[in-house]
């Protein structure tokens, strides 16, 4: 079985948002070099309101390492601070990993998502801004309960 080619992304968006709500998203992606297909997706109440992108995130992340100063990258930035009033989680197709981008992450923190080797992570990364490092969800959870 092979993976899914690294130019193609599915952007999931809650239903009851305003239409067009994810467009900045989709042309910030676009101009990375993604073909992205957009799904609405009903809303359980049980279940974290995000958007969320999946992609082949590994390959994603190492051409996006290198664009790092490009306009592009520039314009998923913004798209992501754009759409702060609801969390942007990229998640890998290939092994699950989900990573939470949030409007405040430096381009440090993205150098540091692109050098994580997935293969050996399982669940969701989140940044730590105070140990300016990537941590699995559980294990900040974890820490501030400590």
């Amino acid at each position: 079985m092979t993976a899914e080619p690294p130019h193609r992304a599915a952007l999931f968006i809650p239903e009851q948002d305003a239409p067009g709500t994810e467009q900045p998203l989709v042309e910030a992606l676009q101009g990375l070099g993604l073909t992205v297909q957009v799904k609405a997706v009903p809303v359980q109440r049980s279940l974290e309101l995000l958007i969320l992108i999946t992609l082949p995130l590994h390959a994603f992340l190492g051409s996006l390492g290198g664009k790092l100063a490009d306009d592009a990258y520039r314009k998923l930035k913004d798209a992501i601070r754009r759409t702060a009033s609801r969390p942007v989680a990229v998640q890998d197709t290939e092994t699950g990993v989900r990573a939470h981008l949030t409007p405040d992450l430096g381009d440090e923190a993205y150098r540091q998502l692109a050098a994580l080797d997935l293969n050996l992570i399982r669940g969701t990364l989140r940044y730590d801004t105070e140990a300016r490092s990537w941590r699995l969800a559980e294990e900040a959870e974890g820490a501030e309960g400590a």
